[in-house]
């Protein structure tokens, strides 16, 4: 259950962030431009290529697989108190 306080922060920052994204931060280029427009144009195209051009990570083995512990006769699982952690 949220109170009145949570609520209206939730909404004004809606709000905010609303009304920041109506507004655009970067003016688009002018038409009397056209080099910067092709060098915008550009590093965005080129943008797009480095970000499927780079090769993903090799897969590094996971060092933090858990096992479950071995189950005795009773049903319980054994414990080994002399791993520790």
């Amino acid at each position: 259950m949220m109170d009145r306080r949570t609520l209206s922060a939730v909404a004004i920052a809606f709000a905010i962030g609303y009304w920041i994204s109506s507004h655009p931060m970067a003016p688009e280029p002018r038409p009397d431009r056209p080099v910067l427009r092709w060098i915008a144009r550009a590093a965005k195209s080129l943008l797009w290529i480095a970000v499927f051009a780079e090769p993903a990570p090799p897969q590094q083995p996971d060092r933090h697989l858990v096992h479950a512990p071995p189950v005795g006769e009773d049903g319980y699982p054994l414990v080994d108190h002399g791993k520790g952690f």
